[in-house]
């Protein structure tokens, strides 16, 4: 399995490896700080420096046995020592717009009632759509208003993980009704906005609500009479 360091250092942009497989334009690391992608969060894309050159990666990949393959349409040798660079600003906005996501279907669930059915993350734009009973667009102003309200307060971000038998336990925790969290090792992590939310999540985050910024909500659009899909900017 690759080492996963953005678990531990989301902020971590600079790292060394080992190749550990190579197939097609594609390496395996023995280690990585590149998101490989997952939950709407697409992956990061960045490069790797050999011998002094660098290739750009453009892509990140998992694969059933939890190696992080990434795309850099060259060929590296099994063994090769690679110093990889993430792609920090854009890794950055993902992770502002995932923290507001957080935020977004938080208040969606306390004040509308109302479930995530899927999101997409990204550099310009983000798209959440929800399961909202009696919603309409003149809510709107009062949607927005209490998602900016939550990032004003700068609340703490903070990951930790917990047995997957306390995570069975606690519903709430789980956010998306398509799909479930992942669970390695029996354990479950948890992003925690602190005393405010806590969701199942295995993505990256910045250190707090503060540092997202302000949003607003630049489309909706009705998918049918309980289905919403919104997108939001950061500001």
């Amino acid at each position: 399995m690759t080492a996963r360091l953005y678990l531990d250092d989301a902020y971590l942009s600079s790292f060394g490896a080992v190749v550990t497989a190579a197939h097609d334009g594609w390496v395996a690391l023995d280690r990585t700080a590149f998101y490989p992608g997952g939950g709407g969060q697409p992956p990061d894309q960045g490069s790797l420096a050999v011998d002094g050159s660098d290739v750009g990666v453009t892509e990140a990949k998992e694969d059933q046995d939890g190696r992080v393959w990434h795309h850099v349409h060259a060929d590296l040798g099994v063994g090769s020592a690679v110093e990889g660079r993430i792609d920090w600003p854009r890794r950055h906005t993902v992770m502002r717009a995932h923290g507001l996501m957080h935020v977004v279907n938080s208040v969606a669930r306390a004040r509308f009632r109302g479930a995530i059915t899927g999101v997409q993350l990204g550099v310009d734009r983000s798209r959440i759509d929800l399961r909202l009973s009696g919603f309409d667009r003149d809510r709107l102003p009062e949607f927005e208003g209490a998602v900016n309200a939550v990032l004003a307060r700068d609340l703490p971000i903070r990951a930790h993980v917990i047995p997957e038998a306390e995570y069975r336990s606690r519903p709430e925790l789980v956010r998306t009704l398509n799909v479930e969290p992942p669970v390695a090792a029996g354990r479950v992590r948890v992003v925690e906005i602190v005393g405010f939310d806590a969701q199942a999540c295995g993505g990256t985050h910045v250190h707090s609500t503060g540092e997202i910024g302000t949003s607003r909500i630049i489309r909706y659009d009705n998918k049918g009479r309980d289905n919403k899909r919104l997108y939001w900017e950061l500001a």
